[in-house]
């Protein structure tokens, strides 16, 4: 087998780890593969791992509706903005982390919660007054989705002839 081949297998092999390990240990697990880590894989080694993680948390209750290229698409956009900022430091983030949040930013971390609560929850209160003010469109967008929620686990359904 040749080099380039094994690195390759080796590089999915590392994501296949961080998936399960992500996803197993819950969503404030710090998976130990970082977003410089991300770096190195080939376009459709992140395609693929990234598909791979939206299939996986199927099996831990979360629905991540956005496709694989979204989220490869806006994690590769993340760190091109920390390269023009000269903001290295977060690229020593775990890189199931920065998909959660930017899956929280969309609305489309879905566990069950209210999606801007969890939005909040995730975040840190910090954060999410960063988020609102960088990406106003976003959080406005994630605002409409929760409000027309019908149901969230702390508001039950009540049934139409109990109301």
């Amino acid at each position: 087998m040749n080099n380039i081949y094994m690195r390759r297998l080796g590089s999915v092999l590392v994501w296949f780890s961080f998936v399960f390990l992500i996803l197993a240990h819950g969503v404030s697990a710090q998976s130990k593969f970082t977003v410089r880590n991300w770096m190195t894989l080939d376009s459709n080694a992140r395609l693929n791992v990234m598909s791979l993680f939206i299939e996986k948390a199927k099996e831990y209750k979360v629905i991540l509706r956005l496709p694989a290229e979204y989220y490869v698409k806006e994690l590769d956009l993340m760190i091109s903005n920390a390269f023009q900022k000269d903001d290295l430091e977060g690229l020593d983030s775990s890189a199931g982390v920065v998909i959660h949040t930017i899956a929280a930013m969309e609305g489309d971390w879905d566990n069950g919660e209210n999606k801007l609560e969890h939005a909040k929850k995730w975040m840190g209160p910090e954060q999410f007054e960063l988020f609102k003010e960088h990406y106003p469109e976003k959080h406005s967008r994630l605002e409409r989705a929760s409000s027309n929620s019908v149901e969230t686990p702390t508001q039950p359904s009540v049934p139409p002839d109990h109301q």
